[in-house]
């Protein structure tokens, strides 16, 4: 039979923000116990008490002192944003993709100072200044969007090169505008680099959040 602790361990590993909480010395163990009681109770298939909860988390603290941060500081080196752009989606298919190269060939679009194309399983999905949009369908004539959707701005991250080898640095960068409640449209990176789209009149909130990470990475 497995041990109370074994399962409170798992309860609060799937929390970021109990383990960061927990890590950091702030998290109330009393209050917390009696939240997750019900779920502990439930993985065990047994009754526990709230101090037999109270006691795991005690003894799981001091290990998880020990352990790295869950999100790293990372040091922006720029940010850069673009407004006005437009996403236009495509199914994946034989024709779209023969057509995806004449895209290439045409020299407003591949001097737009943002075209981002992703080709998925399904979908082939596009991001380019709005005023290109018509160029662009021109180029897909004959092809029915699955998508097309405007008013968006996009958001521009530089980072080292370093980052690529640091656990959950994408997820540090998307997580305070999860936590600002600023919708994320689409995301597309590179090595250096990440771009989130978002829409355009959330484009001055997304900015001043991701400024201020800004100043932190610079202080840390």
């Amino acid at each position: 039979m497995k041990p109370v602790s074994s399962f409170v361990r798992e309860v609060i590993d799937e929390s970021e923000v109990a383990l960061t909480a927990m890590a950091e010395g702030y998290l109330n163990f009393s209050a917390y116990a009696k939240r997750i009681q019900s779920e502990v109770q439930r993985r065990a298939k047994r009754e526990v008490s709230v101090g037999s909860i109270v006691v795991a988390l005690c003894r799981y603290e001091i290990e998880a002192r020990k352990k790295h941060r869950i999100t790293p500081h990372v040091r922006l080196e720029s940010i850069s944003t673009r407004s006005s752009l437009v996403e236009v989606t495509f199914a994946t298919s034989r024709a779209n993709k023969v057509k995806l190269r004449g895209l290439y060939e045409n020299p407003r679009l591949v001097e737009a100072d943002v075209l981002t194309v992703t080709s998925g399983i399904r979908e082939i999905s596009l991001i380019l200044p709005a005023e290109l949009q018509e160029e662009l369908l021109r180029v897909f004539k004959g092809e029915k969007p699955t998508l097309i959707a405007g008013d968006l701005a996009s958001l521009t991250l530089r980072f080292s090169e370093r980052y690529l080898h640091v656990p959950n640095t994408i997820f540090a960068l998307l997580r305070p505008l999860a936590l600002n409640r600023i919708n994320i449209v689409e995301v597309v990176s590179t090595y250096t680099e990440m771009t989130v789209v978002i829409a355009e009149k959330d484009l001055q909130a997304a900015f001043g959040v991701m400024s201020g990470l800004a100043r932190l990475g610079r202080a840390g």
